[in-house]
């Protein structure tokens, strides 16, 4: 005996979940068909392309600053140092960012 709540054999599931929930047309009326859903491309304009190693030291920036302050928490003989590894971590995002393109953030005026 088949029961309406047996899922389909393909497996899809969402598409059974959706043809469940679907408003059922009144008698006699065709069943619309809908096309199946087409992914959006997101275009990711160049300055954001450019500017990724900036994002990246951002969060490298972000992930160091929790490690030294678990460490400090743990070895308190090390929280006077944090400014000496900032400053040593500032000196490595200026040498890693220095090549990028800074004067393709502003837009020109024309």
């Amino acid at each position: 005996m088949h029961s309406p709540y047996d899922t389909p054999p393909d497996g899809d599931f969402a598409r059974y979940i959706e043809q469940l929930t679907r408003p059922q047309p009144p008698a006699g009326a065709p069943a619309p068909k809908r096309p199946p859903r087409m992914p959006v491309a997101k275009a990711i304009p160049a300055a954001a392309k450019a500017f990724a190693p900036l994002r990246q030291l951002v969060q490298g920036a972000l992930f160091l600053y929790v490690v030294w302050l678990m460490l400090s928490a743990a070895v308190p003989l090390l929280a006077p140092w944090g400014a000496l590894v900032a400053l040593a971590y500032l000196v490595f995002a200026f040498l890693r960012l220095r090549h990028l393109p800074w004067r393709n953030l502003l837009p020109q005026k024309r």
